[in-house]
C-alpha cells in the first residue's frame, strides 16, 4: 500500500519539468551532464526531482542549504542511478551539508573529514568538496564516494561486499575485488603511484567507494589499468561510462 502511494506521489512529481534556473546549474555544477544522450539526460532529471522533494535536507553550522546545493548533490548522486530501475536511495532518509571541512573531536584528536554516510540513512557532505565534483575526470568526486558506500551497506553492512543478481559475479567479485583491495595496499604502502585513490587502502568500504569514483569519473584509465574490476562495476551499477567520457 505504501509503495502505491509513493509511485503516485512520484508521477506527480516527474509530471512538472525541473524549473530552467535549476536546470543552468545542473548543466554548470555537473557539466558531464551535458555529455550525456537525451535518454540518460531524462533519467538524471528525474532523479534530481525525486531526490529533492523526497529526502530532508539539512544545513549544519548556520548554512542554509539552497537550490543550488540540492541540484548539485542530487545531479552528482543521480550518476549511480542511472540503470536503477525504481529505487532513487529510499534508505537514504537526511542529507546534511556543511559549509567547509567537518572537525570532529574523537577522544581528544581532532579529525577532518568531507564527507560520511551513515548506517541509519544519512549522508553528510561538505559543501565546497561538492563543487570540486564539477571535475569529472580527475577521479574525485564526493558524492559518488558516500553515496556509493549508501548502496553498500543495504545488505545491511558497509563492508564492501556489494550484492550482485548473479552468483557467478558475486564470487567473481569477491576474488578480484579482494585481490585489488590488497594491490593497493601494497602499492601505497611501498609508495606507488596508483590510479586508484590511495584512500581506498584503508578498508574494504572505502575501497569499493574509491573503485566507484573512479569508474565514473576516469572510466577509461580504469578499464585500461584494472580491467577486471572495471567490468565488474559496469555489471553492478549496468552502465558503461566510458559511453560519455
Amino acid at each position: 500500500m505504501w509503495s502505491f502511494f509513493r509511485n503516485r506521489r512520484r508521477r506527480r512529481w516527474l509530471a512538472v519539468a525541473l524549473p530552467e534556473p535549476q536546470l543552468q546549474i545542473l548543466k554548470q555544477n555537473v557539466p558531464v551532464f551535458n555529455r550525456l544522450q537525451a535518454d540518460l539526460q531524462n533519467r538524471i532529471l528525474d532523479c534530481v526531482r525525486i531526490l529533492i522533494a523526497e529526502r530532508n535536507w539539512e544545513g549544519c553550522d548556520g548554512l542554509e542549504v539552497t537550490a543550488e546545493m540540492k541540484t548539485t548533490i542530487a545531479g552528482h548522486a543521480a550518476f549511480i542511478l542511472l540503470r536503477s530501475g525504481d529505487y532513487y536511495f529510499d534508505g537514504v532518509t537526511t542529507i546534511l551539508v556543511y559549509p567547509d571541512v567537518m572537525v570532529r573531536n574523537h577522544d581528544g584528536v581532532l579529525e577532518h573529514t568531507v564527507g560520511e554516510a551513515w548506517d541509519n540513512g544519512g549522508v553528510i557532505l561538505s559543501w565546497p568538496e561538492v563543487l570540486l565534483a564539477a571535475d569529472h575526470d580527475d577521479g574525485r568526486n564526493v558524492v559518488i564516494h558516500e553515496f556509493a558506500h549508501h548502496l553498500d551497506g543495504l545488505d545491511g553492512e558497509m563492508g564492501g561486499s556489494v550484492s550482485f543478481d548473479k552468483s557467478a559475479d558475486q564470487t567473481a567479485w569477491n576474488d578480484i575485488a579482494g585481490k585489488e583491495f590488497q594491490q593497493l595496499v601494497h602499492d601505497v604502502d611501498a609508495g606507488r603511484r596508483t590510479l586508484l585513490d590511495p584512500y581506498g587502502a584503508a578498508n574494504e568500504a572505502e575501497f569499493f567507494a574509491v573503485a566507484s569514483e573512479c569508474f565514473f569519473e576516469r572510466p577509461r584509465p580504469m578499464q585500461g589499468r584494472h580491467p577486471e574490476l572495471f567490468k565488474l562495476l559496469k555489471t553492478y551499477y549496468r552502465i558503461d561510462p566510458t559511453d560519455w567520457h
